[in-house]
């Protein structure tokens, strides 16, 4: 047997070495020896082997073998209650296992182990203790993944009123946004801004944590129709993110965008044009990015409104080239630019980009007959009297040297001509 159990020692100091390596494929196998060798020296019933079955557990997990490493944690989690006795050991395994079950997909079984792990916990703990209070956090998440949205509730604010006692500030913003998510699910925005606003308090200590609960709260009060509570949240944000190095980052710039749309939305197109135009200078020439693209359209949206249709036009003709360069869809760029010339009544402009909207579609593509239809109802919905000429259009787009010109026209421009 001391020949054995050295065997064991030395199996998990490998096992160890590789591990940290982050060597999975080999700590696999000798996980896999370390069990052979426990079986051999009929070491099951011990706290070793419930270690050694956990720690092979862990590693199937990384390697996405979900399975095998939810049967190992099982297996864990029965082998330490056997081997000592120890409920609360027992109850962490317990809750390993549950976790592995909420990513591979199963949350309803994860729920009722997280149950069994939460009353454990209680019992040994007692009410008041951090730890049952994040058992009362886990067992929430499981409620709200198989769809039981009051109990989710009920146990997070149980959770929350453990934790608001001396739990981390992170841990309790964390329960208070659960809460929010559930209720704004339920579209119970009155709510969900209640919980919202208390995390955005906590988080007054750490710009960074801050910044993310105002953000939240300000889509809160949007999806709320509330838009005038919303922009100075994203002011706040801005000016939180906006060093020099950042305003080029993604996260400040979709925060940006979302501020210039808000602007729009409170009727205040010369204030969102300026928004989207400080957005768009961000970019260096020649960019592609389908973000930039989206805020070229917004400016060519403003700039119509604005009655500037050739600014518009220029907006709008930027943000094709770019979706054309990225082999993006470019239906309701072109979509725009056909209202926008019909509006002006430029027929002849409607007409070219009418056709290279259905050149560049394909007519074997499925999106063709939808396009078609999007573009018929525009021209029926102007009452334009260049339906006739539509019509012709459509029937010319199988004589391609007909249609020449304005291929031509259109293919110099994709070349930057």
């Amino acid at each position: 047997m001391a020949k054995n159990m050295t065997k064991i020692a030395y199996l998990r100091k490998v096992w160890a070495e590789k591990y940290d390596e982050n060597d999975l494929e080999a700590a696999a196998e000798i996980g896999e020896a370390l069990l052979r060798e426990h079986w051999h020296n009929k070491s099951m019933r011990t706290v070793g082997y419930a270690n050694d079955l956990f720690n092979l557990a862990c590693v199937h997990e990384d390697l996405g073998n979900f399975e095998r490493a939810v049967a190992y944690y099982s297996d864990a989690a029965q082998q330490h209650l056997a081997a000592n006795g120890d409920e609360l050991s027992y109850a962490d395994r317990v809750n390993s296992l549950a976790s592995a079950l909420v990513r591979n997909d199963l949350p309803g079984t994860a729920f009722v182990l997280l149950e069994n792990v939460a009353a454990i916990r209680r019992k040994l703990l007692g009410r008041r203790n951090l730890i049952y209070a994040d058992s009362l956090y886990n067992l929430a998440n499981a409620a709200a993944d198989i769809g039981r949205t009051k109990d989710a509730i009920h146990f997070h604010m149980e959770a929350l009123k453990i934790r608001e006692t001396d739990a981390p500030i992170v841990d309790i913003v964390s329960s208070l946004h659960s809460i929010a998510f559930l209720y704004e699910s339920d579209e119970n925005y009155e709510k969900a801004i209640l919980f919202a606003k208390s995390a955005a308090k906590f988080s007054a200590s750490d710009d960074i944590a801050y910044a993310k609960a105002c953000n939240y709260l300000a889509e809160l009060y949007e999806a709320a129709s509330e838009y005038e509570s919303a922009l100075p949240l994203y002011d706040e944000v801005l000016e939180i993110a906006g060093g020099e190095t950042n305003r080029s980052g993604s996260a400040y710039l979709n925060v940006a965008l979302r501020r210039a749309n808000l602007l729009s939305l409170l009727n205040r197109p010369e204030e969102a044009l300026a928004a989207h135009e400080k957005i768009c200078e961000s970019f260096p020439p020649g960019a592609t990015s389908v973000f930039y693209a989206n805020c070229l359209r917004g400016m060519a949206m403003l700039h119509s409104n604005l009655n500037n249709p050739a600014r518009a036009e220029e907006c709008i003709l930027k943000a094709m080239k770019i979706r054309r360069t990225m082999y993006e869809d470019i239906t309701l760029d072109i979509t725009f630019l056909i209202r926008l010339h019909l509006r002006e009544n430029n027929t002849e402009k409607a007409l070219e980009a009418l056709i290279y909207a259905l050149m560049c579609s394909g007519q074997n593509s499925p999106e063709y007959n939808e396009m078609l239809e999007d573009l018929v109802s525009i021209f029926d919905q102007t009452k334009n009297p260049a339906t006739g000429e539509f019509v012709n259009a459509i029937e010319l787009l199988n004589d391609r040297e007909k249609l020449r010109p304005i291929l031509n026209k259109w293919e110099a421009w994709e070349k930057g001509g």
